[in-house]
Parts: structure tokens; sequence; C-alpha cells
């Protein structure tokens, strides 16, 4: 019995170092909709408890337990030391170009201006000076609430952890493809909380609708171009979570309002689509991502260098000292 009992921990640890991929994704969607339960059956939500539990508190420990936690426990579990202190430098790895910084915080704001200038003409330029005054708080200060609280967190585990690893094997654009659905999956409770996914909550139709854009529309752009950023700045976190947040907050009711009055917000994602599809062509697939040298598979880890390296974790595979077992 306690030969069992000693056997067991020992083979699901195997499993993890086997099937890394697997075993994150496996932890974590229970994980995460447990932790969204108090928002779905607070009064914003099902109803069942009498009192009103915020989204926001539920995606904030959806993000940093759910998310983050899970990718440093398998990270921990299959690449020992070595791969968590890869995975940690990359969440305060701050060092990138300027231009990759600009594309991070503007990019969004500027993209949609493009887009109402076409729709409305140079009209679309007076709200920005009316509103000016604004512009820090509304937009800068949200951003960099939704960075550091949720965005950091989100993306650490998504792209560091999840995208990283499945572009080893099936390059970047198709990881970030693969990655797209299991992003807006863990969405999925929030379709029954007043607030989660809009201003109410979607209903008939509306359900199909923005499922369409939380799968799809709005997921595979955005995992294309933060796969690209992140790739390009040698593995920066912060530098996609600052763009993450910059596209939460541009497509945000508040910033439409006041700056895009008269402009469908969803044409952001269509924008996004055609500067995703623009990069594929002009990196010809590649998304920044070159392939770790063989000096990755002794043992030593590619970090990248700001320039156009892509950031690599080190896997099961080219730890020193462990035999080597097959990976997702």
């Amino acid at each position: 019995m306690n030969q069992a009992g000693a056997a067991r921990p020992s083979s699901i640890k195997r499993a993890i170092v086997d099937h890394p991929i697997g075993a994150f994704l496996i932890i974590l969607y229970p994980v995460s909709w447990i932790l969204f339960l108090p928002a779905v059956l607070g009064k914003s939500g099902i109803g069942v408890l009498s009192i009103d539990i915020p989204a926001q508190a539920s995606i904030l420990l959806v993000t940093i337990i759910g998310l983050t936690g899970t990718a440093f426990l398998v990270t921990r579990l299959a690449d020992g030391r070595s791969g968590t202190r890869a995975l940690r430098r990359s969440y305060v790895k701050v060092k990138a170009g300027v231009l990759w910084y600009f594309l991070a915080l503007f990019g969004a704001p500027i993209l949609l201006l493009v887009v109402a200038l076409v729709v409305r003409g140079t009209g679309a330029l007076n709200p920005f000076g009316q509103h000016a005054s604004q512009i820090p708080t509304a937009y800068f200060l949200n951003l960099i609430v939704i960075a550091i609280l949720i965005s950091v967190w989100e993306e650490g585990a998504w792209t560091a952890f999840l995208t990283s690893r499945l572009q080893r094997r099936f390059g970047p654009v198709l990881a970030s493809i693969v990655v797209a659905p299991l992003f807006g999956l863990i969405h999925a409770p929030l379709f029954l909380v007043n607030g989660g996914l809009t201003d109410g909550r979607p209903q008939g139709i509306q359900i199909l609708e923005y499922a369409f854009y939380l799968l799809i529309l709005f997921s595979v752009p955005m995992r294309i171009l933060i796969t690209w950023l992140f790739n390009s700045t040698g593995g920066s976190v912060p530098v996609i979570a600052l763009f993450h947040a910059s596209i939460d907050t541009t497509a945000s009711s508040a910033i439409l309002t006041s700056f895009y009055p008269g402009v469908d917000g969803r044409l952001l994602y269509v924008a996004l689509a055609v500067v995703a599809l623009a990069v594929v062509l002009i990196t010809r697939g590649r998304l920044g991502f070159r392939a770790a040298p063989s000096s990755t598979a002794s043992g030593q880890e590619g970090t990248g260098d700001g320039k156009g390296q892509a950031f690599e974790l080190p896997h099961s595979e080219s730890l020193p000292g462990r035999r080597r077992l097959g990976t997702d």
C-alpha cells in the first residue's frame, strides 16, 4: 500500500514532465472556472447568492492563481529550477527597443484612429482635441492598472509558457492560432455574468456572436501580434502585457464614447486582423522566432537579446542531468 502511494506522485510528476502542455490545460480550466464561480453565482450572474460579487475580482484571481500559478507549477515540475528561473525572468524583462514600447502603448489607439479617419473623415480628430485632458487618466492610467493587475499574469502563462513551447514544435503562426481559442475559452463563465463581456449579458444570437469574437476574430489576430512582439523583444512579458492592456483599454466603452464616437469598436478587431496578416506575410510566418542554437540542447537557456531573437524556456529534454523524455 505504501509502495503504491509512493508510486502515484511519481507517476503524476512523470506525466507532467512528459506532457507539460496537457498538464497545464488540465489543471488550468477547472481551477480557473472554480475561481469564476463566486461572480457566476452572485447577483450579477445567475443569482444563486444574494450578494453582488464583481467579475473583476474573479478575473484577478484567475490570472494570478489560475494562469500564472499553474504555469509556474508545471514549469517547476517539468523543467526544474532552471525552467522557473527562465520563466520568472521573462516577467521582469523590461529591456526592449523604444519602437516596441511605442507599438505596445500606441499601436491600438492609432490603428482605430486610422479606421475612424476612413469612416468619418478628418472630423474623427475633433474628439481628441476636445477631450485631450482625459487622455492621462482615461487611457494611460487604465492601461497601466490593467497591465499590472491582469495582463502581465495572463500573458506570462499564455505566451511565455504556452506559446513559447508550442512554437518550438509547430512554428509561431500555428502556435498562436492554437492558443487563440484556448485563451478565449477560459472566459466562457463570463457569458453568465452581467458586465462580464459586455455592458449587459449576451442573449440569444449574441452568444454565438461574442463566442466568434472571443475564440476567433479577436483572439487569433491578437495572439499572432503578441507572439510577434514577444519573440521580437527576446521574450518581454511587460511589453506584450502593455500591448494587451492597450487593446482592452482602447476597446472600452469609456474610450470609444469619448474619443471615437460613431465608430464601431469591432472595427478595431478587423483592423488588428489586417495588421496580423501583414505581419505574417512580411515576416514570412516567422514572427520574429528563431530556433534556439544547439547550445540550448546542451542545457543552456535561449533568453534572446531583445533584437529579434526568440525567447525560449529550457524544457525537460535540455536540462543537464535529466533523462530524455517526450514533451508536448
